[in-house]
């Protein structure tokens, strides 16, 4: 029935990593048009507000492991490659950390929203091989858990994250953040002339 289905390992996995892209997407626009957080957690906010968004992160992944260990060994073939899977997996966690070293907290966890604005976007570490290597590395740990785990839904939901993460960046991200800058490097008009 249908609430066998809001159940199932794979559809919370699939809504787990939908709502978590949602959440810090809703969260960031909230903080920048209101400063709420700002207001209720005082000038570290941005501090609070990474641990939260890591968190949400661990919420989605461990309703990501749920349906991995659920579904291990749908694709027998995949066995071979557990070594393969646990490097890229580790990989993809490296890359996230060195996005974080590359971009500071604040950086990677929204803070434009919070104000604190780069004054050039940042080209170094990671950025000279991919323009979103957060979304990169997490997708490469997905697939390495996938194919780790041999699941066939493990590799449903690496694509299905690398689809959300493409469709939020294109469509909510990037016009946010385009927002910002425009805001912050528009000349300033000189009242009363």
């Amino acid at each position: 029935g249908r609430r066998e289905t809001m159940m199932h390992p794979l559809f919370l996995a699939l809504l787990s990593v939908f709502l978590h892209v949602f959440n810090y997407n809703a969260t960031a626009q909230i903080e920048y048009n209101t400063k709420f957080f700002t207001k209720l957690l005082g000038k570290n906010a941005v501090y609070y507000y990474a641990v939260y968004l890591v968190a949400s992160a661990l919420l989605r992944d461990h309703f990501v492991q749920l349906c991995l260990v659920q579904d291990q060994s749908s694709l027998p073939f995949l066995l071979p490659f557990s070594f393969l899977g646990n490097v890229l997996f580790v990989g993809g966690f490296l890359l996230n950390l060195w996005t974080l070293k590359a971009l500071g907290i604040k950086g990677m966890y929204n803070g434009d929203s919070f104000g604190f604005l780069f004054d050039a976007p940042v080209v170094d570490g990671p950025y000279q091989y991919f323009s979103d290597p957060q979304y990169v590395g997490t997708v490469a740990a997905s697939i390495g858990a996938a194919i780790s785990y041999a699941s066939f839904q493990g590799l449903l939901i690496s694509i299905w994250m690398g689809v959300v993460f493409y469709l939020s960046v294109k469509y909510v991200e990037g016009p946010h953040m385009n927002r910002i800058y425009s805001k912050k490097n528009a000349p300033k008009s000189k009242k009363g002339f």
